[in-house]
Protein backbone atom coordinates (compact mmCIF):
# COMPACT_ATOMS: atom_id res chain seq x y z
CA UNK A 1 0.00 0.00 0.00
CA UNK A 2 2.80 2.42 0.87
CA UNK A 3 4.65 1.61 -2.37
CA UNK A 4 1.43 2.17 -4.33
CA UNK A 5 0.94 5.53 -2.62
CA UNK A 6 4.48 6.60 -3.47
CA UNK A 7 4.03 5.52 -7.08
CA UNK A 8 0.75 7.40 -7.54
CA UNK A 9 1.89 10.59 -5.84
CA UNK A 10 5.17 10.95 -7.70
CA UNK A 11 3.64 10.33 -11.09
CA UNK A 12 0.88 12.82 -10.33
CA UNK A 13 3.28 15.52 -9.17
CA UNK A 14 5.70 15.18 -12.07
CA UNK A 15 3.08 14.68 -14.73
CA UNK A 16 4.63 11.48 -16.05
CA UNK A 17 2.91 10.06 -19.10
CA UNK A 18 1.37 6.64 -19.27
CA UNK A 19 3.13 3.92 -21.19
CA UNK A 20 6.55 2.34 -21.07
CA UNK A 21 9.13 4.01 -18.88
CA UNK A 22 12.33 5.28 -20.52
CA UNK A 23 15.67 3.64 -19.84
CA UNK A 24 17.63 5.02 -16.91
CA UNK A 25 21.20 6.28 -17.17
CA UNK A 26 24.05 6.54 -14.70
CA UNK A 27 27.68 7.34 -14.09
CA UNK A 28 29.02 4.53 -11.92
CA UNK A 29 29.57 5.57 -8.35
CA UNK A 30 27.57 8.81 -8.70
CA UNK A 31 24.33 9.34 -6.76
CA UNK A 32 22.05 12.20 -7.76
CA UNK A 33 20.52 14.13 -4.85
CA UNK A 34 17.26 15.97 -5.38
CA UNK A 35 16.83 18.54 -2.62
CA UNK A 36 15.65 22.12 -2.45
CA UNK A 37 18.61 24.48 -2.25
CA UNK A 38 18.08 25.38 1.42
CA UNK A 39 17.88 21.70 2.41
CA UNK A 40 20.98 20.87 0.35
CA UNK A 41 22.96 23.71 1.95
CA UNK A 42 21.99 22.54 5.44
CA UNK A 43 22.18 18.76 4.99
CA UNK A 44 24.97 18.30 2.45
CA UNK A 45 27.61 17.62 5.16
CA UNK A 46 25.38 14.96 6.75
CA UNK A 47 24.68 13.34 3.37
CA UNK A 48 28.38 13.35 2.57
CA UNK A 49 29.22 11.55 5.80
CA UNK A 50 26.65 8.86 4.97
CA UNK A 51 27.49 8.19 1.32
CA UNK A 52 30.93 9.66 0.55
CA UNK A 53 32.95 7.31 2.74
CA UNK A 54 36.64 7.66 2.05
CA UNK A 55 39.02 4.77 1.33
CA UNK A 56 42.75 5.22 0.72
CA UNK A 57 43.87 3.39 -2.43
CA UNK A 58 46.35 5.22 -1.73
CA UNK A 59 44.62 8.33 -3.06
CA UNK A 60 41.33 9.26 -1.47
CA UNK A 61 38.37 7.55 -3.14
CA UNK A 62 34.78 7.75 -1.99
CA UNK A 63 32.24 4.93 -1.95
CA UNK A 64 29.84 7.24 -3.79
CA UNK A 65 29.98 10.79 -5.13
CA UNK A 66 26.97 13.00 -4.54
CA UNK A 67 25.74 15.40 -7.22
CA UNK A 68 23.10 17.97 -6.35
CA UNK A 69 20.45 18.23 -9.07
CA UNK A 70 19.79 21.83 -10.06
CA UNK A 71 16.41 23.16 -11.11
CA UNK A 72 17.64 23.31 -14.70
CA UNK A 73 18.63 19.62 -14.67
CA UNK A 74 15.64 18.32 -12.73
CA UNK A 75 13.77 16.82 -15.68
CA UNK A 76 16.89 15.16 -17.09
CA UNK A 77 17.72 13.57 -13.75
CA UNK A 78 14.27 12.04 -13.38
CA UNK A 79 15.76 9.37 -15.67
CA UNK A 80 18.84 8.87 -13.50
CA UNK A 81 19.34 5.36 -12.08
CA UNK A 82 20.18 6.17 -8.43
CA UNK A 83 18.32 9.05 -6.79
CA UNK A 84 18.19 10.33 -3.22
CA UNK A 85 15.34 12.74 -2.47
CA UNK A 86 15.82 14.82 0.69
CA UNK A 87 13.20 17.06 2.29
CA UNK A 88 11.59 18.03 5.58
CA UNK A 89 7.97 18.57 6.52
CA UNK A 90 8.53 22.33 6.29
CA UNK A 91 10.32 22.23 2.90
CA UNK A 92 8.50 24.44 0.39
CA UNK A 93 10.40 23.94 -2.86
CA UNK A 94 9.85 21.51 -5.72
CA UNK A 95 11.33 18.46 -3.98
CA UNK A 96 9.68 19.39 -0.70
CA UNK A 97 6.32 19.44 -2.45
CA UNK A 98 6.89 15.95 -3.89
CA UNK A 99 8.07 14.42 -0.62
CA UNK A 100 5.35 16.06 1.47
CA UNK A 101 2.69 14.60 -0.79
CA UNK A 102 4.33 11.19 -0.43
CA UNK A 103 3.93 11.45 3.37
CA UNK A 104 0.58 13.27 3.30
CA UNK A 105 -1.21 10.33 4.91
CA UNK A 106 -1.87 11.49 8.52
CA UNK A 107 -0.50 8.29 10.03
CA UNK A 108 2.69 8.41 7.98
CA UNK A 109 3.15 12.12 8.63
CA UNK A 110 2.82 11.54 12.37
CA UNK A 111 5.48 8.83 12.16
CA UNK A 112 7.81 11.30 10.39
CA UNK A 113 7.14 13.96 13.02
CA UNK A 114 8.07 11.46 15.76
CA UNK A 115 11.17 10.32 13.86
CA UNK A 116 9.86 6.75 13.56
CA UNK A 117 9.82 6.93 9.75
CA UNK A 118 12.56 8.68 7.82
CA UNK A 119 13.42 6.39 4.90
CA UNK A 120 11.25 5.32 1.97
CA UNK A 121 12.46 3.39 -1.07
CA UNK A 122 10.94 2.76 -4.46
CA UNK A 123 12.07 1.29 -7.78
CA UNK A 124 11.14 2.20 -11.35
CA UNK A 125 9.31 5.46 -10.70
CA UNK A 126 10.45 7.69 -13.55
CA UNK A 127 12.62 5.27 -15.53
CA UNK A 128 13.39 1.59 -15.79
CA UNK A 129 15.83 0.17 -13.23
CA UNK A 130 15.68 3.37 -11.22
CA UNK A 131 16.19 3.11 -7.47
CA UNK A 132 14.94 5.98 -5.35
CA UNK A 133 15.69 6.57 -1.69
CA UNK A 134 13.68 9.28 0.10
CA UNK A 135 14.98 10.81 3.34
CA UNK A 136 12.48 12.91 5.26
CA UNK A 137 12.36 14.45 8.73
CA UNK A 138 10.36 16.92 10.78
CA UNK A 139 12.96 19.62 10.16
CA UNK A 140 16.54 19.87 8.92
CA UNK A 141 18.10 19.65 12.39
CA UNK A 142 16.11 16.51 13.23
CA UNK A 143 16.85 14.89 9.87
CA UNK A 144 20.57 15.59 10.30
CA UNK A 145 20.57 13.83 13.67
CA UNK A 146 18.61 10.90 12.21
CA UNK A 147 21.11 10.50 9.37
CA UNK A 148 24.01 10.50 11.80
CA UNK A 149 22.37 7.89 14.03
CA UNK A 150 21.33 5.67 11.10
CA UNK A 151 24.26 6.18 8.76
CA UNK A 152 24.95 2.47 8.32
CA UNK A 153 21.34 1.58 7.58
CA UNK A 154 20.93 4.38 5.03
CA UNK A 155 24.21 3.57 3.28
CA UNK A 156 23.49 -0.18 3.17
CA UNK A 157 20.00 0.41 1.78
CA UNK A 158 21.52 1.94 -1.33
CA UNK A 159 24.73 -0.08 -1.45
CA UNK A 160 22.98 -3.45 -1.24
CA UNK A 161 20.91 -2.58 -4.32
CA UNK A 162 23.94 -1.34 -6.27
CA UNK A 163 25.98 -4.40 -5.31
CA UNK A 164 23.22 -6.82 -6.26
CA UNK A 165 22.86 -5.20 -9.68
CA UNK A 166 26.61 -5.29 -10.33
CA UNK A 167 26.62 -8.95 -9.30
CA UNK A 168 23.91 -9.81 -11.84
CA UNK A 169 25.89 -8.12 -14.61
CA UNK A 170 29.13 -9.84 -13.58
CA UNK A 171 27.65 -13.33 -13.78
CA UNK A 172 25.29 -12.75 -16.68
CA UNK A 173 27.43 -14.68 -19.15
CA UNK A 174 30.41 -17.03 -19.37
CA UNK A 175 30.75 -17.72 -15.66
CA UNK A 176 33.36 -20.43 -15.01
CA UNK A 177 30.96 -23.00 -13.61
CA UNK A 178 33.23 -25.94 -14.42
CA UNK A 179 35.98 -24.31 -12.37
CA UNK A 180 33.63 -23.90 -9.39
CA UNK A 181 32.73 -27.59 -9.62
CA UNK A 182 36.40 -28.61 -9.76
CA UNK A 183 37.27 -26.49 -6.74
CA UNK A 184 34.44 -27.98 -4.72
CA UNK A 185 35.22 -31.58 -5.65
CA UNK A 186 38.97 -31.12 -5.10
CA UNK A 187 39.20 -28.74 -2.12
CA UNK A 188 35.70 -28.73 -0.59
CA UNK A 189 35.28 -25.01 -1.27
CA UNK A 190 34.46 -22.93 -4.34
CA UNK A 191 34.14 -19.42 -5.76
CA UNK A 192 32.09 -18.06 -8.64
CA UNK A 193 34.62 -16.74 -11.17
CA UNK A 194 34.04 -14.49 -14.14
CA UNK A 195 35.22 -15.73 -17.52
CA UNK A 196 38.50 -13.80 -17.71
CA UNK A 197 40.11 -14.83 -14.41
CA UNK A 198 42.85 -17.43 -14.64
CA UNK A 199 44.97 -19.40 -12.15
CA UNK A 200 48.68 -18.54 -12.26
CA UNK A 201 49.55 -20.52 -9.12
CA UNK A 202 47.92 -23.53 -7.46
CA UNK A 203 49.65 -25.36 -4.62
CA UNK A 204 47.26 -27.83 -2.97
CA UNK A 205 49.86 -29.18 -0.55
CA UNK A 206 50.54 -25.65 0.67
CA UNK A 207 46.89 -24.64 0.85
CA UNK A 208 47.25 -21.78 -1.62
CA UNK A 209 45.53 -20.75 -4.84
CA UNK A 210 45.80 -17.50 -6.79
CA UNK A 211 43.14 -16.17 -9.19
CA UNK A 212 44.19 -13.29 -11.41
CA UNK A 213 42.73 -10.91 -13.97
CA UNK A 214 44.65 -8.29 -15.94
CA UNK A 215 43.97 -4.92 -17.60
CA UNK A 216 44.06 -3.68 -14.90
CA UNK A 217 45.67 -6.11 -12.48
CA UNK A 218 43.44 -7.54 -9.79
CA UNK A 219 43.59 -10.81 -7.95
CA UNK A 220 42.23 -13.02 -5.21
CA UNK A 221 44.15 -15.59 -3.25
CA UNK A 222 42.71 -18.30 -1.04
CA UNK A 223 44.87 -19.65 1.78
CA UNK A 224 43.54 -22.57 3.79
CA UNK A 225 45.11 -24.30 6.78
CA UNK A 226 43.82 -27.70 7.83
CA UNK A 227 43.57 -28.29 11.54
CA UNK A 228 43.96 -24.62 12.40
CA UNK A 229 42.51 -23.24 15.60
CA UNK A 230 40.22 -20.27 15.98
CA UNK A 231 42.18 -19.22 19.06
CA UNK A 232 45.24 -18.67 16.86
CA UNK A 233 43.55 -15.85 14.97
CA UNK A 234 44.22 -12.22 15.76
CA UNK A 235 45.09 -9.08 13.81
CA UNK A 236 48.84 -9.58 14.16
CA UNK A 237 48.64 -13.16 12.88
CA UNK A 238 46.63 -12.03 9.84
CA UNK A 239 49.14 -9.35 8.85
CA UNK A 240 52.05 -11.71 9.47
CA UNK A 241 50.51 -14.49 7.37
CA UNK A 242 49.67 -12.11 4.56
CA UNK A 243 53.25 -10.83 4.57
CA UNK A 244 54.50 -14.42 4.44
CA UNK A 245 52.25 -15.17 1.46
CA UNK A 246 53.35 -11.97 -0.28
CA UNK A 247 57.01 -12.78 0.20
CA UNK A 248 56.66 -16.38 -1.01
CA UNK A 249 54.19 -16.11 -3.90
CA UNK A 250 54.14 -12.44 -4.91
CA UNK A 251 57.83 -11.55 -5.17
CA UNK A 252 57.94 -9.56 -1.99
CA UNK A 253 54.54 -7.92 -1.53
CA UNK A 254 53.97 -6.67 2.00
CA UNK A 255 51.34 -4.85 4.06
CA UNK A 256 51.92 -1.12 4.41
CA UNK A 257 51.62 0.22 7.94
CA UNK A 258 49.81 3.35 6.76
CA UNK A 259 46.00 3.25 6.61
CA UNK A 260 45.95 -0.30 8.00
CA UNK A 261 42.65 -1.12 9.69
CA UNK A 262 41.62 -4.44 11.20
CA UNK A 263 38.54 -5.39 13.16
CA UNK A 264 36.41 -8.33 14.25
CA UNK A 265 33.33 -8.63 12.06
CA UNK A 266 31.37 -11.20 10.10
CA UNK A 267 31.92 -12.89 6.75
CA UNK A 268 29.09 -14.99 5.33
CA UNK A 269 27.70 -15.64 8.78
CA UNK A 270 31.06 -16.56 10.30
CA UNK A 271 33.05 -14.52 12.85
CA UNK A 272 35.99 -13.08 10.92
CA UNK A 273 38.91 -10.71 11.17
CA UNK A 274 38.46 -8.13 8.43
CA UNK A 275 41.58 -6.23 7.42
CA UNK A 276 41.88 -3.40 4.91
CA UNK A 277 44.78 -1.25 3.84
CA UNK A 278 47.53 -0.95 1.28
CA UNK A 279 50.00 -3.49 -0.09
CA UNK A 280 53.39 -2.50 -1.45
CA UNK A 281 56.32 -3.98 -3.34
CA UNK A 282 59.60 -2.07 -3.26
CA UNK A 283 61.28 -4.05 -6.05
CA UNK A 284 58.39 -3.55 -8.46
CA UNK A 285 57.68 -0.02 -7.19
CA UNK A 286 54.04 -1.01 -7.00
CA UNK A 287 51.16 -0.99 -4.57
CA UNK A 288 47.45 -0.57 -4.10
CA UNK A 289 44.50 -1.43 -1.88
CA UNK A 290 43.69 -4.83 -0.41
CA UNK A 291 40.90 -6.35 1.63
CA UNK A 292 41.30 -9.53 3.67
CA UNK A 293 38.81 -11.88 5.30
CA UNK A 294 40.26 -14.45 7.70
CA UNK A 295 38.09 -16.88 9.63
CA UNK A 296 37.88 -20.33 11.12
CA UNK A 297 35.31 -22.71 9.65
CA UNK A 298 34.18 -25.17 12.28
CA UNK A 299 32.72 -27.67 9.79
CA UNK A 300 35.81 -28.12 7.62
CA UNK A 301 38.13 -27.51 10.62
CA UNK A 302 40.14 -25.02 8.60
CA UNK A 303 41.41 -21.49 8.78
CA UNK A 304 40.58 -19.65 5.55
CA UNK A 305 42.16 -16.42 4.34
CA UNK A 306 40.47 -14.76 1.37
CA UNK A 307 42.47 -11.80 0.13
CA UNK A 308 41.61 -9.25 -2.58
CA UNK A 309 44.05 -6.79 -4.15
CA UNK A 310 44.17 -4.27 -7.00
CA UNK A 311 46.99 -2.67 -8.96
CA UNK A 312 45.58 0.02 -11.25
CA UNK A 313 47.82 3.10 -11.52
CA UNK A 314 46.04 6.29 -12.60
CA UNK A 315 42.61 4.71 -12.21
CA UNK A 316 39.95 4.62 -9.52
CA UNK A 317 40.43 1.33 -7.74
CA UNK A 318 37.30 0.98 -5.62
CA UNK A 319 35.12 -0.24 -8.54
CA UNK A 320 37.54 -3.15 -9.10
CA UNK A 321 37.78 -3.87 -5.37
CA UNK A 322 33.99 -3.92 -5.15
CA UNK A 323 33.75 -6.56 -7.86
CA UNK A 324 36.44 -8.65 -6.20
CA UNK A 325 34.45 -8.42 -2.98
CA UNK A 326 31.39 -9.78 -4.76
CA UNK A 327 33.47 -12.77 -5.89
CA UNK A 328 34.80 -13.25 -2.36
CA UNK A 329 31.24 -13.35 -1.03
CA UNK A 330 30.42 -16.18 -3.44
CA UNK A 331 32.67 -18.43 -1.31
CA UNK A 332 31.08 -21.72 -0.26
CA UNK A 333 32.25 -24.87 1.44
CA UNK A 334 30.85 -28.33 0.83
CA UNK A 335 28.81 -27.96 4.02
CA UNK A 336 27.24 -24.75 2.71
CA UNK A 337 26.18 -26.69 -0.38
CA UNK A 338 24.56 -29.38 1.76
CA UNK A 339 22.45 -26.89 3.71
CA UNK A 340 21.12 -24.99 0.67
Amino acid sequence: MKKALLFIVILAVTGAACGLLPNSWETEGVVAVMADQADWDRLHPDLSRVFERVTRTPQKETAYTLVHVSEEDFTRYTKYKYLVLVATLDSRGRVGEIVNKVVSNPEIRAQVERGDRFLITQEGQWSRDQFMLILVGKDAETLGRIMEANSGLIFDTLDDVVTDRIKKIMYKRREQKALASRLMSTYNWSLRMQHDFFIPQEFPDEGFMWFRRIFPERWIFIRWIDGGRESDLNERWVVGERNRVGAKYYSGDYVESSYLFSYHGEFLGRPAIITTGLWGNDDKIAGGPFRNYTFYDEYTKRIYMIDLAVYAPNRDKLPYLKRLDIIAHSFKTIFDMETE
